[in-house]
């Protein structure tokens, strides 16, 4: 399960790979796209790599360019071509779970007004 920061980073990296296995991205694009909500480092970032690909979403390595600047090769895995998909799963579950709460709550009211009326 990835947590908010790391779903963020994710969904990043899943929009720019649209119709591509693989990309070329500098950490400070990754940073800079998700710096309004979180603060994080450059260190954060690298440990937040590497949790998505120990979740398997990701493989990436770290190369520089021809100036020296950092740059990411990432590619997506099986898993991290599915991930909007998987995404789209757990709020549709999630909307489910609350509906039928919703529905168990309106059944308990019903019940309890003609309980309340036969008394």
């Amino acid at each position: 399960m990835l947590n908010r920061l790391e779903t963020k980073v994710m969904d990043y990296l899943f929009t720019r790979c649209r119709g591509k296995r693989t990309i070329l991205i500098a950490p400070d694009d990754i940073l800079r796209n998700i710096m309004p909500k979180y603060e994080i480092t450059k260190k954060q970032l690298e440990v937040h790599m590497k949790n998505l690909v120990l979740d398997g979403y990701l493989d990436y390595s770290s190369t520089n360019d021809k100036d020296g600047n950092v740059k990411y090769v990432v590619t997506l895995t099986t898993r991290g071509e599915a991930f909007q998909r998987e995404r789209d799963d757990v709020v549709r579950r999630r909307w489910r779970s609350i509906g039928w709460k919703v529905l168990l709550t309106l059944i308990g009211v019903v019940i309890t007004s003609i309980f309340w009326w036969l008394i």
